[in-house]
Parts: structure tokens; sequence; C-alpha cells
């Protein structure tokens, strides 16, 4: 043999068998591609030099990883396709002479073929469309454009090594299955596991019992934070049901229609059922593996999609006004709330500012745990979900936050809670009995809290009883909330850049009052007394807010599309490779008298089936995990429900549309090979 012809006969076999091999070889490209601009996008370094872009590598970082695990899995997956399609050659090489050393040749120069096209094509792709990815960022981001272009070398050395490393990953399993098989069973292959199954009793139940448990999870999870430690927890089971469910539940499904004579034993039916029976175990996990991506293309767009629309919630939520300082008890020469709050006021005026309005109160906040209408000091071993969120403030301070007068006396309250109560007339806090008042139906401060939807706010007499509180927490423990002093600012038809510079003037005056202290050395220490205080802007913020949920919404996109390109792939080898299975048994019902109608309603029928199911299950997992996608967005401070809905339900609508679309055209391929 030359010494070409192994390269040559290579060349040769990709491209007679380019029905297979092409998309294959697209999804590679675009595959490094989307790496490339991942990467590229992590270690920018124009956008970690934006205001507040300090947050993008973070999210950009983890898409990393996700799209990395994906290339690895998914390659892989899709390489097992072509290689089961090529059994019956390969096995045929190895009749006619070729020893198994020469397939492997062979296989190796196809492979290099590949890789090299996948990998500098990717590379090329992903160079041109940077800047435009970039740009669509700083769009989402609100960040001025930067001109320039440029090419991450780094990003291209990780690209190329993590696909090389892929490509040689799928060349050595390839090896391995050939070196292991006889050609008798690489003959056979395409026939492999058409044996009927059983129907399986124990995987039915592991799959409704994971399932069962995943949804529970999602429908009955109170808390923000319990919705972010449980997500996983809830995904991972709800995975391993929908593959039992698949695998075992399609059996018994299609079994069941087998035994309804009426049904079965009619033209399009009979070929359908009995078509999908005898492979179910590899239609089990297509569907299944359809199944998830479309769930995590519908939940990653629904859920970014809505934090984006709703960043302006989301910020009122975070920053109630527009200018916040909290000051905390500190050192006994800490600056007086008289001499802070003229402080502010006189900054504000060398601004030419007047404020629309300016808030004064103080609070105690105290993480409690309920027992009817007693309330206990939490601790650091109770549950998170078990937690309430519990505020007080004083009738004076209630009546400057509503501009409402209420006058309380000794130990009489006002409430307001998120928790349906019955019809008390006193509750318990850590053993101090009060009389309530009144009911609130609005919140004077608080209406939502980052780790738990179960939110007291508690109108106390006067300063005495809320300090009297306080210190009863030091019978409890020794690290107790402490009574704050807060300050707010709004402005009305002031510019968000008068606002800044105002809020950046207040902080320089205000670290004037914090005084440095020094050890024995002279070193300064951390500690400072003065004004110990914190402080918010809403105008700063907004930034914060956009930067995180445009990285969120930018990366939903990406990795939205890449999981939908690798749906599209999974089914168009899917109908592709059953397409050439039924080719035969198709040819023989025409035979014996089968019409071309009764063929093509077959195969709607059959094609419907294997689309439609894993379309219902990702509708089904979605309104599953709706409730616990909505405790997700708490924390992050988004509380619009009904937006979520309408974002859930346009992502389902125009999913639909392009799997409809799929669909016909998945549909007229597989018709062309039976015919």
């Amino acid at each position: 043999m030359g010494k070409l012809f192994f390269p040559k006969m290579a060349a040769g076999n990709l491209a007679r068998n380019r029905r297979f091999v092409f998309p294959y070889l697209l999804t590679g490209l675009l595959t490094v591609a989307m790496f490339y601009n991942i990467t590229f996008l992590t270690w920018n370094e124009d956008l970690k030099n934006m205001p507040g872009g300090s947050t993008i590598p973070t999210i950009m970082y983890l898409g990393t990883i996700v799209v990395g695990l994906f290339a690895v899995i998914f390659l892989l997956y899709t390489n097992s396709f072509l290689i089961k399609r090529r059994q019956k050659e390969i096995g045929l090489y190895n009749i006619l002479g070729m020893s198994k050393r020469h397939i492997a040749v062979v296989l190796l120069w196809e492979t290099l073929y590949i890789c090299i096209i996948a990998i500098l094509g990717g590379l090329l792709l992903g160079i041109l469309i940077s800047k435009l990815l970039l740009l669509l960022l700083y769009k989402l981001l609100f960040f001025p454009v930067q001109f320039g272009f440029t090419v991450s070398f780094f990003s291209v050395g990780i690209t190329a090594g993590l696909f090389a490393a892929i490509y040689l990953i799928a060349l050595a399993r390839n090896l391995i299955h050939v070196s292991l098989s006889k050609p008798v069973e690489l003959l056979r292959g395409g026939n492999v596991g058409e044996k009927e199954p059983k129907t399986k009793v124990l995987m039915t139940l592991i799959g409704l019992g994971t399932l069962g448990a995943g949804y529970y999870i999602a429908i009955t999870t109170k808390s923000p934070l319990d919705a972010l430690m449980l997500f996983f927890l809830a995904v991972i089971l709800v995975i391993i049901g929908t593959y039992c469910l698949n695998a075992a539940g399609s059996i018994a499904l299609l079994k069941s229609l087998k035994k309804r004579k009426n049904y079965y034993y009619h033209p399009k039916h009979f070929i359908s059922v009995s078509g999908m029976l005898y492979r179910m175990k590899q239609n089990a996990v297509g569907l299944a593996n359809i199944c998830i991506l479309s769930t995590m293309v519908l939940v990653m767009l629904s859920t970014c999609v809505c934090l984006y629309l709703g960043i302006d919630d989301a910020l009122h939520a975070s920053y109630p006004n527009d200018i916040t300082f909290v000051q905390y008890p500190g050192e006994p020469d800490n600056i007086p709330e008289e001499d802070y709050r003229t402080m502010v006021l006189d900054t504000v005026q060398e601004h030419s500012l007047t404020p629309s309005l300016v808030q004064e109160y103080d609070n105690l906040c105290l993480n409690t745990i309920q027992d009817g209408d007693h309330f206990a000091l939490g601790t650091r071993e109770d549950d998170i979900g078990d937690l309430v969120y519990m505020e007080l403030l004083t009738a004076e301070g209630y009546t400057a936050l509503t501009g409402r007068p209420l006058t309380l006396s000794g130990n009489q309250v006002a409430i307001y809670t998120t928790e349906e109560q019955a019809e008390w007339q006193s509750l318990t806090l850590m053993e101090e009995t009060f009389q309530i008042a009144q009911r609130l139906t609005a919140s004077p401060t608080i209406s939502y809290c980052a780790y738990t939807d179960r939110i007291f706010v508690l109108v106390v007499a006067d300063d005495q009883v809320m300090e009297t509180i306080s210190q009863k927490q030091l019978q409890y423990t020794d690290r107790p909330s402490c009574i704050t002093w807060q300050l707010s600012l709004n402005f009305e038809n002031v510019s968000d850049e008068k606002i800044m510079a105002l809020y950046q003037d207040l902080e320089k005056t205000v670290r004037a009052y914090q005084v440095p202290q020094y050890d024995e050395n002279g070193q300064m220490m951390p500690e400072t007394t003065g004004a110990v205080c914190s402080s918010t802007c809403r105008q700063e913020g907004r930034q914060d807010l956009y930067t995180m949920y445009g990285g969120l919404l930018f990366l939903g996109l990406f990795l939205g599309a890449l999981f939908l390109m690798a749906t599209v792939l999974i089914i168009y080898y899917k109908q592709i490779s059953e397409g050439y299975e039924d080719k035969e048994r198709f040819a023989i019902m025409e035979k014996v008298g089968m019409s071309q109608t009764q063929v093509r309603a077959s195969i709607r029928s059959q094609v419907r089936v294997v689309f439609f199911l894993p379309l219902l299950g990702a509708v089904i997992h979605l309104a599953a995990a709706f409730h616990l996608i909505t405790k997700l967005m708490a924390a992050l401070n988004l509380y619009n429900i009904p937006l979520f809905a309408m974002t859930c339900l346009g992502t389902v609508v125009v999913f639909a549309t392009g799997y409809f679309i799929i669909y016909h055209l998945t549909a007229r391929t597989y018709y062309k090979i039976v015919r």
C-alpha cells in the first residue's frame, strides 16, 4: 500500500458518510467557537475595568465550566452515533482483508481530519464573532462601547488543548470498540438490541420515586436560601427520574398499547408501536436526553429573561430609597444622630438639591423561631427554613415612615406579618408578652427578605421597650443584634449623575468623621471610632444589577443556544439512524400490500411520539419547578411572580414553535430515507 492510501481512504470515507459526518463536524466547529468566546469573555480585561465589571468574570467562569463539560459529554455521545452507523462498514473492511491495525490507521486519519477542521474552523469562527458577542454583552450591561479588536491567545490555547483531548478520547473509544468486536458482530451491530425488552418494575418504581421526590422539593420549598441549597438536588432527582421513566415507563406504555387489539392492529399504529418497542432501550436514552436538554433551555431562558426584565423591581426591592445611611452603635465618641443628620443635610444643600423625602427611624432586626404566638430567639442550629424574620421599630419611627400617627402605650404593639395568623390577642417574644392593639395591612419597612418569606414587623411603644428587648437577647446569645439608626433620602426630578455626585461627597464627609486608632507600636488598627455606618445608593446599585442580570441573561442565551443545538443534533441523528433501520421493514410492508399513504401515516405517528413526548415532559418539568425558581429569584430580590409566569409562557411558545419546525424537517428526512 502507498503512503497516501490510508489518508485518501479516510477522506473518501468521510465524504461517503457526509450525511452523518457533516452534522457531527459542524457541531464540533460551533462548540469550539462557543468555548473560545466564553473563555475570551471570562478573561477580557476591558470588561474587568468597567464599573461593576468584577462580577462578569465570575459569571462567565461558571459558563466556561458548563460549556467545557458539555463539550466533553456531548461530542463523545454523538461520536457513539457515528461509530454505530459505521459498524457494518468497518466489519466489511475486516472481512475483505483489512486487519484491525489497518482499520485503526484509517480511523486515526478520519479523526485527525475532523479534529483539524473543527478546531481551526471553530477558532476562526470564534475569533470573527468575538467582537460581535462582546458588543452584545456591552449592550445588555449598558457599558460604553470599546473600540478595537483583540485575539486572546490564552483562550486559543485552552480551546485547542481541550478539543484535541476530546477527539483523542473519542478515537480511543472507537479503537477499543473495534478491537474488542468480531467482524460478524460488527456486521450485525445495527441490529443489536432489538430484542423485545421486559417490563422493568424496579426501574419504574425508582423513576417514580426520584421524580416525585424532585417535584416534592420543588413544590414545598419555602425559604429562598433553602431553594439555593436544594435546587441541584432536585435537578439530579428529576434527571434520574426522567431517564428511568423513559426507559421503564415507556415500555409499560407501549406494551399496554400492544394489548389493545383495536388500536395495535392498525397499519400506522402497528408499525410505530412495534418499531419503538423493539428499540426502546436506545429510544429511551435519546428521548430522555431531548427532554432534559429542552427543560434546560426553557428554565434558563425564562429565568434569565425574567431577571433582566425585572431589574427595576429588583432595584426598588434592594434599594427602597435613593440614598440610605445606617449607623450602628459603636464607641462612646460615635457621632450623635443629630450631628449626623445635620452633616448629611448640609452636604445636600451644598449641592443645591432638595430631598422630596427624608426618613429617619431606629430599628432592631431579629431571627426568631415561631411556636404559635410565642417567638424565641433563633440559634445557629435552627434550620433556615424555620426562621421568622422580625423587625422592631417604635411608634415614633412608624409615624416618621408613613406619616400616619400611631399611639401605643406600655406593652401594646401593632403588627404586620406575611404569615396567616389566628385572632391573637397577644404575642410573646423572648418571654416578654405584648398586647396586640392594631394589625397593619402594609409593612412600613421591609416586605421581602432574602432568606425567608416569613416576616413580622412589630411596632412597639417607645425606645425604652425596644432597648429592653435588645438587652433581653443577652440571656440567649453572646452575639446579639443591635439597634440601628437609619436615615434615608429620596429625590424627584433629579438626574442620576447629580445623585451619584452627592453620594460620593457624602461618603467622603462620613469618612472624615472616622477617627483611625493606633496600637502601642504606632501602627494603624483596622478599627475606627466616629461615624461607624454603612451606606447604599440606588443609582450605584443599578449598574451592579445590570451587570449581574445582564451577565446572567447573556450566559442564559449562550447556553440556551448550545443546548438547543445539542437537542436538534440528537433528534437528527436519532431519526436518521431509525430511518435506515426501518427502511427494510417498510420495503417489506409495501411488498405485502401496504400503500405509500399508509407508510406516511405510520411515519407521522412514530415521529410525533418521538418528538412531542420530550416536549411535553419538558413543559411539565418547568411547571413543577416554577415555585422553586421563584424562590431562587427571591434570593436575588426579584419577587414579580406574574412577570416570571409571562416569561415562562412566552419561552414555551417560542421554543414549541421552533420544535414544530424541527418536527416537520425531521419527518421529511425520515420519510425520504424509508421511502
